[in-house]
């Protein structure tokens, strides 16, 4: 019989060391990275207004509203879009030229009338908006005015953020 020629990798046990504490090397930088993503992902998530899993679970675990009292909210939410409308028109201003300042989107209706109560408590004029057709879920955007001026939404925008205890980031946008 003949014998077969193979070759043999010797590696000694100081670069044995070395293959090793780069993979640990390797393998940590790797988890640091992910920790940060996940750290960027919770801020942004906190900062957007959208509810965190546990918070919608939370929120879905509560009892279904009334029928009658879906009714009145929507209701309540019509005539505070109509006033709107109406102030715009004594302005002489477009409803679609009116400024809003955008303080929350949700994908559960409720937690967003519930932000919206929280807000007209306050005294400030407040609206939810039906999802739009390109959105892939539902969102249900928490606005606040119907200002002529961007500035005097501006304003509004920074009474809103110094008045909160946490870092919030509302925006303008143009109805």
């Amino acid at each position: 019989m003949r014998q077969k020629n193979y070759r043999e990798l010797q590696i000694s046990s100081s670069l044995l060391v070395f293959i090793f504490l780069g993979m640990l090397v390797v393998c940590i930088i790797i988890f640091l990275l992910g920790v940060s993503v996940g750290k960027k992902q919770a801020q942004i998530t906190a900062t957007s207004g959208v509810s965190s899993p546990k918070e919608v679970t939370q929120v879905e675990e509560k009892k279904p509203v009334p029928a009658q009292e879906q009714k009145d909210l929507i209701s309540k939410e019509l005539e505070s879009h109509q006033k709107f409308k109406e102030e715009a028109k004594k302005q002489k201003v477009q409803p679609e030229n009116l400024y809003y300042i955008q303080v929350g989107a949700f994908s559960n209706k409720e937690a967003a009338l519930s932000l919206a109560d929280q807000f007209k408590k306050e005294g400030y004029p407040c609206l939810v908006s039906e999802p739009f057709t390109t959105d892939k879920k539902p969102t249900y955007r928490v606005r606040i005015g119907g200002y002529a001026t961007k500035e005097e939404a501006a304003r509004i925008k920074t009474k809103l953020q110094s008045s909160s205890r946490k870092r919030k980031d509302y925006f303008i946008i143009k109805g």
